[in-house]
């Protein structure tokens, strides 16, 4: 995408070649602009990455090769003294002098801008190499890389190379180009996330903003919420919307808020699972966020979506922000809403809608919302799922589950399976309306929430993490309808017969694993789901360093499932270990034998 580089002597210095030349800056490896993403001067200034957007905090004004800082250019782009980082300096005292190369690398004196690995906010300056995360591009280049000026078409086969860089290229052009003038590139909204009628009445509303509570247990151990606030409102493709923030908000805090479009944030590559070897069925990016300043601020979304506010941690605070020439979305809130302010609700332009409960919020299309009379059952049973996911979590009034809300998200396509977990957890709407009464009672939606809830890195990979994500789902089935899905399958007498000839756990299918798990279980009725409760409540009381440690060693996980699963059954588990083919540690056995726990049978297997 960095297009046809031009030889040094033809670029001589890009940037200076231009006695002043407003440029953005972006970095080919994280693809967001360098900025200065806290504090304003010399002595405070962070020069670092943030999303990209025509906002003076990223622009840049060249002349004759000082950059001056679109945010006051009394001050310039120059080397922290005496640290391999970069902040700003007095434009009228400074001697740094900047250049772009023919292939894109930014020279400050003779060390290079970098972006190192990992998602860092901060850009640190390193010796010339010829990695992407020393290259940038203008808007110059991005225009030079447009191979062709008419608009993708969607589907389009993921061998068409072109047409995808073409479309990441004008999405970045239309995040750069001034409110002032049209889009220069609209989107294809209509296939999705949905085109909003020009007729739509724009309104204006009074949003508040609750950031009283930031943040989340350390201890969790699982992948918690995220502080997403939901609106009732949408905001239109193309169309320059305000946000205002109030004038006394001090500037920490408003760098606490992010104003999110659209919920959808799976970003599609060609090499995505869903999209390779098949087709790219939407736009790859459909969602944007925009930081603000207290006081005015305008934005423009090219792709239109939901409104959402997202907070940060640090101050607790609460605070109201005007949004203008937005749109009603279709909304719901359980105990909240009425049928009849439903009934209106659902008939709104926006093709986009919110349901929200105390747990959970969905966003689905309209279309599908629509279809319901009154959302209130299915966001109960929503609710009623996430309470029995954190009851197998081991949580309680003094181990309190994480705060905020699951968001469950309908996309046209994500980039892996039909649905996957995370923040938020998507689904794809071909395969999954989750907006249909039957959803919060299907397996996919316990399982990729059980995922959310598994203690990856520190026991439940280790034991299979399809596995362990379905703990939760069959204790979810239980305890609605009684059953359980291994005995529906007959997977307990297939596993006993695949260990009684030979296999071992580590060969097995994700369903053996589980069996394995629920053999445990079934043996010791007296215990039963309260085993792996207390497993997860002593996994949230490791230490900081306790756990650091637990993670960064395979066998210590294997170990610690079986020294806990054994104090709780009140039994040495060693012999059904070594059955399924772990190699516990001597170390481990000789702690529970120590114990003097009477040794559980070997064959725990629950036939036919």
């Amino acid at each position: 995408m960095s297009g046809e580089a031009a030889s040094d002597g033809e670029a001589g210095d890009r940037a200076s070649s231009s006695r002043e030349e407003q440029i953005f800056l972006i970095s080919q490896a994280e693809d967001a602009c360098l900025a200065v993403v806290s504090g304003s001067t010399p002595e405070d200034a962070v020069v670092g990455l943030a999303s990209v957007s025509n906002s003076k905090e990223k622009l840049w004004y060249n002349c004759g090769g000082q950059w001056q800082w679109g945010g006051d250019r009394s001050f310039c782009l120059a080397q922290v003294p005496g640290k391999p980082t970069v902040g700003l300096a007095r434009s009228c005292s400074s001697r740094a002098k900047c250049r772009l190369d023919g292939e894109g690398r930014m020279a400050l004196g003779s060390a290079m801008l970098t972006v190192p690995p990992g998602g860092s906010t901060r850009v640190i300056l390193c010796p010339k190499m010829n990695i992407k995360h020393q290259k940038w591009w203008t808007a110059a280049d991005l225009k030079s890389n447009l191979q062709e000026l008419k608009s993708a078409v969607y589907p389009f086969p993921a061998k068409d190379a072109a047409a995808y860089k073409n479309e990441i290229v004008r999405g970045f052009l239309n995040q750069i180009a001034p409110l002032s003038e049209p889009l220069p590139f609209p989107r294809d909204v209509a296939t999705f996330p949905g085109a909003v009628d020009s007729a739509t009445p724009r309104v204006s509303r009074t949003i508040a903003l609750d950031l009283s509570e930031l943040g989340q247990a350390s201890n969790l151990r699982m992948t918690s919420p995220r502080d997403w606030q939901a609106t009732d409102l949408y905001v239109a493709a193309g169309d320059v919307f305000q946000v205002v923030l109030p004038e006394d908000l001090p500037p920490k805090q408003a760098r606490q808020i992010t104003i999110r479009i659209g919920a959808q944030c799976d970003k599609l590559q060609l090499s995505s699972i869903n999209v390779k070897n098949s087709h790219m069925k939407r736009m790859p990016i459909i969602t944007e966020e925009f930081t603000a300043n207290p006081g005015t601020n305008h934005f423009r979304s090219q792709y239109g979506g939901n409104l959402i506010f997202t907070f940060e941690d640090g101050e607790f605070f609460t605070a109201e922000a005007e949004v203008h020439n937005v749109v009603e979305a279709p909304y719901f809130r359980l105990s909240q809403t009425s049928a009849d302010e439903w009934e209106v609700s659902r008939a709104r332009g926006a093709p986009q809608a919110v349901l929200e409960s105390d747990k959970v919020v969905l966003v689905v299309r309209s279309s599908d919302a629509s279809e319901l009379p009154c959302p209130d059952e299915l966001m109960k049973r929503y609710d009623y799922v996430v309470d029995k996911m954190n009851f197998l979590a081991g949580f309680s009034l003094d181990d309190p589950p994480p705060r905020g809300k699951f968001w469950l998200v309908n996309d046209l396509q994500i980039i892996g399976g039909s649905a996957h977990a995370g923040f938020p957890l998507m689904f794809d709407f071909h395969f999954y309306n989750l907006a249909s009464l039957d959803m919060p009672h299907h397996w996919c939606v316990w399982h990729e929430l059980g995922h959310n809830y598994q203690q990856g890195f520190f026991w439940s990979n280790v034991y299979g993490s399809e596995a362990t994500a379905n703990l939760f789902s069959l204790f979810v089935q239980e305890q609605l309808f009684g059953t359980d899905r291994l005995k529906e399958n007959g997977d307990y007498q297939k596993a006993a017969d695949a260990i009684d000839s030979g296999q071992y756990f580590k060969d097995c299918s994700s369903w053996h694993k589980l069996v394995f798990l629920m053999e445990i279980k079934h043996a010791f009725p007296d215990k039963g789901w309260e085993m792996f409760r207390r497993l997860h409540q002593r996994t949230r009381r490791l230490s900081e360093q306790e756990a650091e440690r637990l993670a960064s060693d395979r066998q210590l996980q294997l170990d610690y499932v079986y020294r806990n699963l054994s104090k709780i059954a009140e039994s040495d588990l060693i012999l059904t270990f070594q059955r399924w083919g772990f190699c516990v540690s001597q170390e481990a056995h000789e702690e529970v034998q120590g114990l003097g726990l009477e040794k559980a049978k070997a064959d725990l297997s629950l036939r036919a």
